[in-house]
C-alpha cells in the first residue's frame, strides 16, 4: 500500500514537473515578447504624432509645432513604458513560479522514486536512509539556489525606462529649447501668438498682421478656408502655433475645439469632465451673451477655458483634461461673460456680481498648472462684463479691472491692491485699455475716461458717442470706438478731443481691432468694414462673412480668424499663400 501510494505520488510530481516546465517555457516566450516591445518604434507611426509630421512638413520654421511634437512624444512614450514596465514584471512573476513548481515537481519525482531490488550482498540498514537524506539535501540546495538567482535577477533587472525626448537643435535667434521650455512663456513667446481676448495684452491690435481690402465668403475670395463650429458661443477664437481654440456650450456640454490654422480641420473636441458632476447651467443668460461667452486662454503649454455655469478647465495640446474644477456660482444680469487672463503660472479671473452691497465680487488667481486656489482678492464693486487685461508699467505687471465704480489695478503675482480711480457707473461690458502711457476706460452710455496708471485723477473725460458693449483700440496716436447702432468715433488718446465721427449704418457687437495698417469693424451682420486709422474718416476697403458675427477677430500674420454664429473663418489674401 505504501510503495503504491509512493508511485502515485511520483506520477503526480512528474505531471508537476512537466506542466511547470511547459508553463515556463511560455512565460519566458512572453517576457522576451515583453522585452521587444521595448523599442517602441511604433510610436513614431502614432495616428496624433503623424498628423503634427504632416503639419510641420508644410511649416517646418514653426518653433510651437515643433515644441508640440516633443511634448505628444515624450507622453505617449511615458504611457507606453509604463505598460510595458507592468508587462515585465507580471511576465517574471510567472516565470519565476514556473520554476518554482519545476523544482518542487522534480524534487517529489526523485524522492517518490521505486526502491531497488534487494543486493545479493546487503548494505547496513542506514544506507539507504543515508542516500535519501543525501539527494533531499542537494536538491533542497538547489532549489535555494535557483530561488536566489531568480531573485537576484529580479531586483537587478532594470525596468524599462523613459527615454528623455530628442534633444531639439539650438532655436533660431539662440532661443531657448523645447527641452529646458520653462513653466510659463517669456514674453517673446506671447507676442508672437493671439493667446487670449483681444490679443497677447487685451488691446486688439496686431501691427504685423495683414488684412486684404476685400474678401467674400460666399464666393470664397480672399478666404482660406471656413468650417463648421459643433455648439453655438460669443467667445473669440484664440491662436498659438499652427491652432485655433474655441469654446462652445449648450444646456449639457461645455466643450472646448482645437482647429488646424492652416486647413480649419477640427483635430479634437474635449468635453468638460468635471468631479462630482457638472453644475446646471445659469438661470440667468441673455441670447446676447450665450453659454460660452468667455474667451479662453494658452500660455502654448495648455489651453484654459471658464463657462458661465462656473466650471473651468485645463487641456493640454493633445486634447487631455489635466484638471478641471467648479469655481461657481457665477449668476449675474444677462450672464457671465469676463474672459480669462493669464500671467506666468497665474490663471486670473474676475468675478464681478450683484451690486456693491452685496459683496459677491472678487478676483481670484488659480495654479495654471493643478487648478488650485493661489489667492482670493475682494472688490467692492457691482456686477461687470468687462474682461480684465495685462499691462506693464515701469516694467512691472498690473492687472486692470474695470467695473462700476473703479478702475483699480492689482498685482497679479499676489492680489494686491496697486490703485483705484472712482470714475464708473452703469452696467461696465466694455474692457480698459492701455496705449502709449493713457488708460482708456468705458462707462457704459455714460461717459469714456482717459486715466494715466497710479493718478487717481482723471485726465479727461468725454461725454459723446460712448458705447455699451464694445472696447477701444488704439494705434498710439488717437483711440477708436464704435457703439452698437454703427457711430465710429476717433479722439485723441492724450486729451480726449473728437477728431472725427462717422454713422455706418449696421449694428456692432465685436470691438474694433487694428490689423497692421488698417482698422477692422465687423458688424453684427457679417460685414466687415476696413478703415484708414488717422485723423479723417476714410474707408479703403470691405469683407463679407455672410453670416452673424459678435465675436472679435483675431488676427495673426497674414491671416484673420473669426467666429461667427456657425463657422469659424479664416481670411487670406490669395497671393499671400
Amino acid at each position: 500500500m505504501q510503495e503504491h501510494r509512493k508511485v502515485l505520488l511520483r506520477q503526480v510530481s512528474f505531471a508537476v514537473m512537466l506542466a511547470a516546465a511547459l508553463f515556463s517555457v511560455a512565460a519566458g516566450g512572453l517576457l522576451a515578447w515583453v522585452e521587444s516591445q521595448g523599442k517602441v518604434a511604433a510610436l513614431v507611426n502614432a495616428p496624433e504624432i503623424a498628423k503634427l509630421h504632416e503639419q510641420l512638413r508644410k511649416q517646418p520654421k514653426d518653433e510651437a509645432l515643433k515644441q508640440q511634437i516633443r511634448a505628444l512624444d515624450h507622453q505617449l512614450r511615458h504611457d507606453t513604458f509604463r505598460r510595458l514596465n507592468l508587462s515585465h514584471g507580471a511576465a517574471r512573476a510567472l516565470l519565476f513560479g514556473g520554476l518554482v513548481l519545476f523544482l518542487l515537481g522534480a524534487h517529489g519525482y526523485l524522492v517518490f522514486r521505486p526502491r531497488p531490488a534487494p543486493q545479493h550482498h546487503p548494505r547496513p540498514a542506514h544506507h539507504d536512509e543515508e542516500m535519501h537524506m543525501r539527494q533531499t539535501t542537494a536538491l533542497a540546495v538547489v532549489a535555494m539556489l535557483a530561488i536566489i538567482v531568480a531573485f537576484v535577477a529580479l531586483l537587478t533587472r532594470h525596468p524599462a525606462q523613459l527615454p528623455a525626448p530628442p534633444a531639439p537643435a539650438p532655436a533660431a535667434g539662440g532661443g531657448q529649447t523645447a527641452a529646458a521650455l520653462p513653466p510659463f512663456p517669456t514674453p517673446e513667446e506671447i507676442q508672437k501668438n493671439w493667446p487670449s481676448f483681444r490679443g497677447p495684452d487685451g488691446s486688439g491690435v496686431a501691427k504685423g498682421a495683414s488684412l486684404p481690402l476685400s474678401f467674400d465668403a460666399k464666393t470664397g475670395a480672399n478666404v482660406r478656408w471656413k468650417t463648421p463650429i459643433p455648439l453655438p458661443g460669443m467667445s473669440s477664437p484664440i491662436i498659438w502655433g499652427g491652432s485655433v481654440f474655441l469654446t462652445g456650450a449648450d444646456e449639457s456640454s461645455n466643450c472646448v475645439y482645437r482647429f488646424d490654422a492652416d486647413t480649419g480641420q477640427l483635430l479634437w473636441s474635449a468635453l468638460l469632465k468635471v468631479p462630482g458632476g457638472a453644475r446646471p447651467a445659469p438661470a440667468k443668460v441673455a441670447d446676447d451673451t450665450s453659454l460660452a461667452a468667455p474667451t479662453a486662454v494658452s500660455d502654448g503649454r495648455r489651453v484654459y477655458a471658464l463657462f458661465p455655469n462656473g466650471e473651468i478647465a485645463a487641456f493640454d495640446f493633445a486634447g487631455k483634461q489635466v484638471w478641471a474644477r467648479n469655481i461657481g456660482p457665477l449668476e449675474n444680469n444677462y450672464g457671465f461673460a469676463a474672459s480669462l487672463a493669464l500671467h506666468q503660472d497665474r490663471l486670473l479671473i474676475q468675478i464681478d456680481r450683484g451690486v456693491v452691497e452685496d459683496n459677491l465680487s472678487k478676483l481670484v488667481a488659480l495654479d495654471a498648472v493643478t487648478g488650485k486656489d493661489l489667492w482670493q482678492k475682494p472688490r467692492p464693486v457691482a456686477g461687470s462684463w468687462s474682461s480684465p487685461i495685462l499691462i506693464t508699467v515701469e516694467g512691472k505687471p498690473q492687472l486692470l479691472t474695470s467695473a462700476a465704480p473703479l478702475l483699480c489695478a492689482y498685482n497679479p503675482l499676489d492680489g494686491a491692491e496697486l490703485w483705484r480711480v472712482n470714475c464708473l457707473e452703469s452696467d461696465v461690458a466694455p474692457s480698459p485699455i492701455f496705449a502709449a502711457g493713457m488708460i482708456i476706460a468705458v462707462a457704459p452710455n455714460t461717459s469714456i475716461f482717459g486715466v494715466k496708471p497710479g493718478d487717481t485723477k482723471i485726465t479727461w473725460k468725454l461725454e459723446n458717442n460712448v458705447p455699451d458693449a464694445t472696447s477701444p483700440v488704439s494705434d498710439g496716436v488717437n483711440f477708436y470706438i464704435v457703439d452698437s447702432e454703427g457711430m465710429v468715433m476717433c479722439a485723441d488718446l492724450q486729451t480726449g478731443q473728437t477728431k472725427w465721427q462717422h454713422e455706418i449704418d449696421d449694428r456692432f457687437y465685436a470691438s474694433p481691432t487694428l490689423v497692421g495698417d488698417k482698422l477692422l469693424l465687423v458688424s453684427r451682420k457679417g460685414h466687415a468694414y476696413m478703415l484708414k486709422p488717422g485723423d479723417k474718416f476714410e474707408q479703403i476697403g470691405k469683407g463679407e462673412l455672410g453670416e452673424e458675427c459678435n465675436a472679435s477677430p483675431a488676427p495673426l500674420g497674414s491671416r484673420l480668424y473669426v467666429r461667427c454664429k456657425d463657422h469659424l473663418f479664416c481670411v487670406e489674401a490669395k497671393e499671400s499663400k
